[in-house]
């Protein structure tokens, strides 16, 4: 390894080692604990002090001279460079002044971090309790970024954070002997002294009961009767200051390639229709119906009471991974991941969630990756689907892929390992490779086509209806945000062109409205590696090797879309330099 080689790799242990510094939360999702008693520090000056380190870091890595750099140390540093200038790029916008929604923030995200953090030791339970007497700091930043927003006009419209109040009101009215806060103290725990135990407990309530249920009231009070008087009234971010150069910069964000916001509509256009006649076909043979209403409703009489109760909903999510899925995607891959996926119900704290989401588990296998499947809402859980959604959220879908980066030793930290969302944030904020991991996810659903595991028609309408679901989204979210659409002109888009309930359309809309840019990352991260799959088909012929080219896609670490283009055309041009 080369001076040069041994600086490039220094600076991205250096800046994930300040990643780990400033974002306590980030480190407890990866795993990494030494940060467990603190939480990210969310302030405005922060804000500005991560600008003057990143502008540091940009300078230094500029003085790098990467003459003799190999290929993948030369591709981690521009990468890490490219990363730099995003977040910089991001910082002007000023999105810090979004920190609460009813997505995100201190009412919905403790839960969470409970589950990623470790209760082994009494020092465990100490960094716990740290944290949360920490807390009511951290809902002071939150009212000062806030009240900074109203200043600046940087405000939320109000189908982002009408319902936050009564999610805060819940951390302060649930019983004790229920609380989220207060789970590690119950079910099964680590061998301390009972009498410490209690001892941790009582401190732990005592903090719960005398400092953040008064700070979360005091969040409560001001969202409710001054936030809300300052929402802005239209749903699109381009409705703010340099709102459409902000647009412009999630969707660079998210999409990690150069489009419009009108290339992202006619694009979603294209494919909702493309997709559209391919459901009407399959539904024709089955005597559904010639129209999506008509559809909806004939899938629902056939589906409605396919599952009695919670548990057989994970029960059938099991049963697909383990026992259809995985077996048969050995044809396509050459690795499947050794580190374990267990599958879960979503919290009750978290029941108005998608239908299912995963989280990465650990290197070292202590903590496995989470398949999480939302069985609160029987009514509309339908087994047509669930084929789909199980190929994306477990293997060959985020699971595979996410374990295969944090395996990947030889890369630097900030390419192996996951992001923890964060999204109010964005763009001020390093790349999370949207494009790259949701459209891998995408591309999983369609390889369950491939491999023959949608067993009927009906499977197949539930795969097509997925994809339905996210071209519309490349519709909506521009259309929202660019192009002056009101929040029922979106639902009312998605209900006539997608299978989704109107119920779950509205929730997907007021997403759309409250992280710009997001979901339009599926369908272009997808139709990318497509593309890129179709263009290694031609070009090698009869030497192109389905596992060989999923091993290049899934062995890079999180990358751009551009990236990984380039990554597949030099393995194109070293298998044609071998023919």
């Amino acid at each position: 390894m080369s001076i040069s080689d041994s600086a490039v790799l220094d600076l991205c242990e250096e800046v994930w080692q300040w990643q780990l510094r400033e974002s306590p939360e980030l480190g407890t999702f990866c795993g990494i604990h030494q940060n467990d008693d603190d939480w990210d520090d969310i302030s405005v000056e922060a804000f500005r002090r991560r600008e003057k380190d990143l502008q540091d870091f940009l300078k230094k890595g500029e003085r790098i001279d990467t003459s003799s750099c190999i290929p993948e140390v030369l591709l981690s540093y521009t990468l890490l460079l490219d990363n730099i200038k995003l977040y910089l790029q991001g910082l002007k916008f000023k999105s810090y002044l979004l920190p609460i929604n009813y997505m995100e923030g201190i009412q919905t995200e403790c839960d969470l971090m409970i589950s990623f953090m470790k209760f082994n030791t009494k020092e465990d339970f100490n960094k716990y309790i740290k944290r949360l007497e920490r807390l009511p700091h951290k809902v002071e930043q939150v009212l000062e970024a806030l009240r900074q927003g109203i200043q600046e006009d940087v405000v939320y419209h109000s189908a982002s954070v009408i319902d936050v109040p009564r999610q805060i009101n819940l951390i302060v009215t649930t019983p004790f002997e229920k609380h989220g806060f207060l789970m590690p103290f119950r079910g099964k725990l680590p061998e301390i002294e009972k009498a410490e135990l209690d001892q941790l407990r009582l401190k732990a309530e005592e903090v719960l009961r005398l400092k953040i249920i008064p700070s979360c009231l005091k969040l409560k009070d001001f969202i409710e009767n001054i936030y809300f008087k300052h929402l802005r009234p239209k749903e699109g971010i381009n409705s703010l200051k340099d709102g459409d150069l902000w647009y412009q910069q999630c969707l660079n964000f998210y999409l990690s390639c150069s489009m419009t916001p009108q290339e992202v509509h006619e694009l979603g256009l294209k494919e909702v229709d493309r997709i559209e006649k391919r459901i009407l076909e399959l539904a024709a043979i089955e005597g559904l119906g010639r129209t999506f209403q008509e559809i909806s409703a004939a899938i629902t009489r056939r589906q409605r009471n396919s599952f009695s109760t919670p548990d057989e909903v994970v029960d059938y999510i099991r049963n697909l991974c383990y026992n259809i899925i995985r077996p048969k995607i050995t044809q396509n891959f050459k690795n499947l991941s050794d580190i374990p996926m267990i599958i879960k119900p979503v919290p009750e704290s978290r029941k108005s969630s998608p239908i299912a989401y995963y989280y990465n588990g650990t290197p070292d296998g202590s903590r496995e990756g989470c398949f999480y499947i939302n069985n609160h809402h029987l009514e509309e859980c339908y087994p047509f689907q669930l084929t789909a959604v199980a190929l994306h959220e477990g293997e060959p879908g985020h699971h595979l892929q996410g374990t295969m980066a944090l395996s990947a030793k030889k890369l630097p930290n900030f390419r192996r390992y996951s992001d923890n969302g964060k999204y109010s944030i964005i763009p001020a904020k390093f790349s999370s490779n949207t494009a790259y991991m949701e459209g891998w996810g995408l591309y999983a659903e369609y390889l369950g086509e491939e491999l023959n595991l949608y067993q009927n028609n009906l499977e197949l309408i539930g795969r097509y209806s997925c994809e339905s679901l996210r071209a519309a989204r490349l519709v909506v979210d521009s259309g929202l945000h660019a192009f002056g659409w009101s929040r029922e002109q979106a639902i009312q888009f998605m209900v006539d062109h997608t299978l989704t309930s109107r119920s779950e359309v509205t929730k997907e809309v007021d997403r759309y409205i409250t992280i710009p840019g997001q979901a339009c990352a599926y369908k272009v991260g997808e139709i990318k590696i497509r593309e890129l799959r179709q263009k290694a088909e031609l070009r090698l012929g009869n030497k192109f090797d389905i596992k060989e080219f999923h091993q290049q896609i899934l062995s890079c670490g999180r990358i751009p879309l551009r990236t990984l283009e380039k990554i597949v055309d030099d393995y194109i041009c070293e298998v044609e330099s071998k023919c």
